[in-house]
């Protein structure tokens, strides 16, 4: 009890000590709209962080993306290490670096995000990403979208749903784009549970980047994992 009272002395301490470091005068209120141009501009304008190991060559880096993406118009720019902004020519060219990803940099998975005129640069979450996952396994008869919708949700939040046509092959198996906890192992697959046959359905994800086949997580590989040592 004694600790407690101590402990509730320190914060109140720091609370009051914090109360001087700003006063009402300091508050600057702003009453007028964003620019129409620095609204487009925000608009044309994605942020990206690299997940692994953000010490890079940026020249490299931009050389890479630039070519990667079919656009020496982007103007990049490095916020930080490992931080960067891509501000594009269109929209339509901005979409579809959006939608054809996921990308990654010498294996280094880089996540995008889109620009909010209202929020902090600092203030964006990087730690989920959308990827292709192709199902295979899926029996002809079941082989519906809310079936795949079902068994990718077990994986993350469903972004997008493409169904090809039942048969062999991997092109023919159908695909969904799920957004994925990064900091969470990924699912190999998952139970299709048919009046009390259980099938297994397999789980490729598409253009993954550094990925442990170990502890089942995206960042690096099995060598270099250190919840399961490789030796």
């Amino acid at each position: 009890m004694e600790g407690e009272n101590e402990n509730d002395l320190r914060l109140s301490a720091l609370c009051k000590s914090l109360g001087h470091l700003w006063a009402e005068s300091d508050v600057v209120e702003v009453s007028t709209e964003i620019p129409p141009t620095k609204m487009q501009e925000c608009n044309l304008t994605l942020f990206g962080k690299l997940f692994s190991k953000p010490h890079v060559n940026f020249q490299a880096f931009t050389t890479v993306m630039k070519k990667a993406w079919k656009s020496e118009s982007v103007v990049c720019l490095q916020k930080e290490l490992g931080l960067f902004s891509f501000v594009f020519q269109s929209e339509e060219e901005k979409e579809r670096v959006k939608k054809t990803g996921p990308w990654s940099f010498g294996s280094n998975l880089l996540v995008l995000r889109q620009c909010d005129p209202e929020v902090p640069e600092q203030c964006y979450d990087y730690t989920r990403c959308a990827f292709w996952i192709q199902m295979g396994g899926i029996p002809p008869g079941w082989f519906r979208e809310e079936v795949v919708a079902g068994l990718a949700e077990r994986v993350g939040r469903v972004v997008e749903i493409k169904m090809g046509n039942s048969g062999s092959g991997p092109q023919k198996a159908g695909k969904v784009r799920v957004e994925i906890d990064l900091n969470s192992p990924l699912k190999s697959g998952a139970i299709l549970d048919i009046r009390k046959k259980k099938l297994w359905v397999e789980f490729k994800y598409e253009r993954l980047p550094h990925y442990c086949y170990t502890c089942g997580r995206i960042r690096h590989y099995a060598i270099d994992c250190e919840e399961i040592p490789y030796e």
